[in-house]
């Protein structure tokens, strides 16, 4: 239940934090900061649950609110999604077992 509550209030909190980044000024490198480590607590927090799918969603405000250069960004972005495609044609040509009759 908690972890439900953590989630539905750090989507909006992260969300404000980023829209008003532009206006923080001198501290806006501190502000992405934050958004950056409550997106990894919240990742850490999901993976231990099992709920994968939370997981990626932060792992992507993770990477877009992280002090790295955009090129980097860009790259982090699109090797995420290639990863996460190539598991899923991995996952789906598991060979299926077998019903003896």
């Amino acid at each position: 239940m908690s972890m439900r509550v953590v989630k539905w209030i750090s989507l909006p909190v992260l969300l404000a934090g980023s829209v008003l980044a532009r206006f923080a000024g001198s501290y806006e490198l501190v502000l992405n900061l934050l958004v950056c480590s409550g997106a990894l607590v919240v990742i850490e927090r999901a993976v231990s649950l099992r709920e994968y799918l939370w997981a990626a969603a932060f792992v992507s405000v993770a990477i877009v609110f992280s002090p790295l250069t955009l090129i980097v960004k860009i790259f982090l972005l699109l090797s995420f999604t290639c990863i996460g495609a190539l598991a899923g044609v991995y996952a789906s040509w598991q060979p299926q077992p077998s019903e003896s009759l």
